[in-house]
């Protein structure tokens, strides 16, 4: 069984077929900044040239095409035919009534659709890309494998808001959490990388950063608590959303400027977050050279951020009763030895010691910690596209 899956991030599209019987993958490959030219992409077969440039891609159809021409390209592709794929995994964030995965049909979108106030950003590129892939595999089976699966577990009263009971009842306001794909790749994996069978025993806190990010606290293999709420605006501060943010704010902004909730809805999803403190970009690539250049709101923004991130390893650290394992993965926790650094400077007192010429020479996975540390410091490559490719698979087989 060959499953592409289809990760849409927000300003990202990234793909892998898998060879669900060996789970080879048979081809990798992803277009950065969409919307945001030029927009940088990558894809690779094994045992044949890798392909990498720069491309236009001003929305997500534009890099699905631009991704679906290259996988059946003769030199550089994997499949004369996208019909030999057996099914297309979405790595869905939110849709009204569903929790874990399901076959998709008019009925999953319209839960999408409903759902879309609270997932602004990924919702509409989701319902698009599924679109999208139904005109170019009319006969192919597409299944949404949502996000909020993992979280199942957080207990009630690690999801409950403080809101009045209707809220709850009538519209499900409550915390969801999402990256659920990248957070169980990352429960699976630590145990792996020590050593062990499963994750029992472990505690675990899960740094999923990139440009978008969430911390999620992981025990015996099951999530616990997690940063992001009812949506994925919620949490640590985004590359251009504001994460946490007192609700009182934005109701005093909306009545001294007149602002409508489609405007203040635009803000917080566009101008917030590392874009918004920086003033200039919300990539930590871009904050980090602006820094180098001497740009003290750079500076701040990147000092926001991964102060942000030890809040919630302390606050997990509580809640699981000790750590066993910090595990950076994403964009930003697998490439950035600044942030990791900034991160962890300053938690050594329980226990979490960073080796700094590890972590300045951390290329792929890697153990980070000092023979002291009591916590391991690891950087997993996370893989989304397997989790989701495999509960595609089990899915199309029952």
């Amino acid at each position: 069984m060959r499953i592409l899956c289809a990760n849409v991030g927000s300003t990202s599209f990234k793909y892998q077929i898998i060879d669900m019987e060996t789970t080879a993958s048979l081809v990798k490959g992803g277009i950065d900044r969409i919307g945001n030219s030029p927009s940088a992409f990558t894809h690779t077969v094994p045992g044949k040239p890798p392909r990498e440039g720069e491309i236009v891609a001003q929305s997500h159809i534009d890099a699905i095409a631009h991704a679906m021409q290259l996988i059946t390209d003769p030199e550089v592709g994997c499949l004369t035919d996208l019909n030999q794929l057996d099914g297309v995994g979405f790595k869905t964030i939110l849709a009204k009534g569903y929790w874990r995965s399901a076959q998709i049909t008019e009925d999953v979108i319209d839960a999408l659709e409903a759902s879309t106030p609270l997932a602004p950003m990924h919702n509409p590129a989701y319902i698009a890309s599924i679109r999208a892939f139904q005109e170019l595999l009319p006969n192919t089976p597409l299944v949404a494998v949502f996000e909020t699966w993992f979280h199942q577990t957080i207990p009630d009263y690690a999801y409950e808001f403080g809101v009045p009971r209707f809220w709850v009842e009538k519209h499900g306001i409550r915390k969801y959490g999402f990256h659920g794909a990248s957070h169980r790749y990352i429960s699976e994996r630590v145990p792996q990388m020590l050593g062990q069978k499963n994750g029992e025993g472990l505690r675990i806190i899960s740094c999923h950063l990139g440009g978008s990010s969430s911390i999620c606290a992981i025990k015996n293999g099951k999530s616990i608590d997690t940063s992001m709420g009812a949506s994925t605006q919620y949490g640590m501060v985004q590359s251009t959303r504001c994460g946490n943010l007192d609700a009182f704010a934005v109701l005093y902004l909306m009545d001294k400027e007149g602002y409508s909730t489609d405007e203040i809805r635009r803000q917080l999803i566009e101008e917030s977050g590392v874009k918004g403190i920086s003033g200039t970009s919300g990539d930590m690539r871009d904050v980090e050279a602006a820094i180098d250049a001497g740009n003290d709101n750079a500076r701040l923004a990147l000092e926001t951020y991964t102060y942000g991130v030890k809040k919630y390893i302390g606050a997990y650290i509580a809640a699981l009763g000790g750590v066993d394992v910090i595990a950076f993965a994403g964009g930003i926790g697998e490439k950035s030895s600044t942030a990791r650094a900034q991160i962890c400077k300053g938690l050594e007192w329980c226990g979490i010691h960073l080796d700094s010429e590890k972590n300045e020479n951390a290329i792929g996975e890697a153990n980070l910690s000092t023979k002291n540390s009591r916590a391991k410091i690891l950087v997993v490559a996370t893989n989304e596209e397997l989790i989701v490719s495999r509960e595609t698979a089990r899915v199309l087989s029952n």
